[in-house]
């Protein structure tokens, strides 16, 4: 496995070199800096978010595709197609906001889809959540609805789907999954082999009607890059024997992760769904935020595995499950809630980027990244400028990343 190198000095020096030659530009949405940052590769590069976010990606794609695929992702309640006993919509409220996304994911070009499910859309009435997560059975329902749903009569959209089976299952939070905490530190509502069920359930329907699921896609933020761990010497044992024998980077015999549970759920449980025996997944998401959050911070730095997120990602997933491709289905540089306007200067967002962007080159398998926000938070690449916008020095590297050159 390779691991990240620690990339601290080199991208200080890139980020500073992008800026000084930005600086010497217009600063108009027409300036190009050809900055020197160069991935290795060409990287499929996605934005998530409501419609103002979508409507705002032609200044990132421009003409064409030579930035690569237009991917946007779109999050709603995991029943959202699902009628009522009279045929109506059961989430009237959700199931609108879903029709009117697809509609200007059409508008905007998008080419793929990504729809990652949670509790509860957040155009639904508070009145209709359900504090009960749906059982495997109730879910595979659902996504057979929503995945057989004729969304292009209904909204014109005709471009290719894709699905995260559930967002960040690990993480009690009304902002991700939908379901608050109980109380303060309890476990996750969803627990780990619950929430490899929804996995295997969405990846079996999605076996006949050849659409992608994307596994895992945990939350990474407040500290739950610990769910990433790998503390079992193996996932593929029996449930009651998972962590019998601890791994190579647990020393004091830790008990089994969120992520050791998830897989060898999936070890176990895969043939229950229809699936092969040894199925594997072809597709793992993560939430890099706590990698790019810890860089701006100044408090760690990708080295390895005991430091980094992604390290822990390609380190679970090697081996019989080394076959996934790996989509950053989160990520951005001034993540709402941590970082101000002020606080996310040019300068300091253009470094972060850098630094993200180095991430993706730890692995040939790491193929996608999705950027949240265009818009609106500090993250955000556009800057309103009277009746234009200003494209911020930080989306050129982004841009560069997808070009490959």
């Amino acid at each position: 496995m390779r691991t990240v190198p620690n990339p601290t000095s080199l991208l200080r020096a890139v980020a500073a070199a992008a800026v000084a030659l930005i600086m010497i530009l217009p600063a108009t949405a027409s300036a190009d800096p050809s900055p020197p940052y160069r991935p290795a590769f060409g990287l499929d590069v996605g934005f998530n978010g409501r419609v103002e976010q979508i409507e705002s990606i032609d200044h990132f794609y421009g003409p064409g595709r030579i930035r690569g695929p237009r991917l946007c992702q779109y999050y709603t309640g995991w029943d959202t197609a699902m009628p009522d006993e009279d045929g109506n919509p059961r989430h009237p409220s959700g199931w609108a906001a879903n029709t009117a996304w697809l509609e200007n994911a059409q508008a905007s070009g998008c080419d793929e889809v990504l729809i990652s499910f949670k509790a509860l859309s957040s155009a639904d009435l508070p009145e209709e959540f359900d504090p009960v997560p749906p059982t495997p059975e109730e879910y595979r329902e659902a996504f057979a609805v929503y995945a057989d749903t004729d969304w292009e009569s209904l909204t014109g959209y005709d471009g290719e789907f894709s699905f995260a089976a559930w967002n960040e299952p690990n993480l009690n939070a009304t902002a991700g999954n939908g379901y608050p905490s109980p109380t303060p530190g309890a476990p996750s509502v969803i627990g780990p082999r619950l929430a490899a069920q929804y996995y295997l359930a969405a990846r079996s329907e999605c076996e006949a009607r050849g659409c992608s699921v994307a596994a895992v896609n945990f939350g990474s933020n407040g500290g739950t890059w610990v769910d990433y761990k790998t503390n079992c010497a193996t996932a593929e044992v029996p449930r009651d024997e998972l962590c019998a024998e601890p791994g190579e980077h647990n020393p004091d015999g830790e008990g089994p992760s969120y992520l050791d549970q998830y897989r060898n759920e999936i070890h176990n449980a895969a043939s229950d769904f229809g699936l092969p025996e040894g199925f594997r997944p072809e597709v793992v998401a993560y939430h890099g935020w706590a990698d790019t959050n810890a860089y701006l911070y100044g408090s760690r730095y990708c080295s390895g595995y005991d430091d980094c997120l992604l390290d822990r990602v390609l380190y679970a997933f090697s081996g019989s499950w080394g076959e996934a491709e790996i989509w950053n289905t989160e990520d951005g540089v001034g993540q709402p809630g941590f970082f101000s306007h002020e606080e996310m200067t040019d300068e300091r967002q253009t470094d972060g980027m850098a630094y993200m962007l180095s991430l993706a080159e730890a692995s040939p398998r790491y193929t996608r990244l999705y950027y949240t926000h265009m818009v609106g938070s500090p993250s955000r690449l556009l800057l309103p400028d009277g009746e234009d916008v200003i494209e911020r020095p930080a989306m050129k590297l982004l841009q560069r990343a997808a070009v490959g050159s």
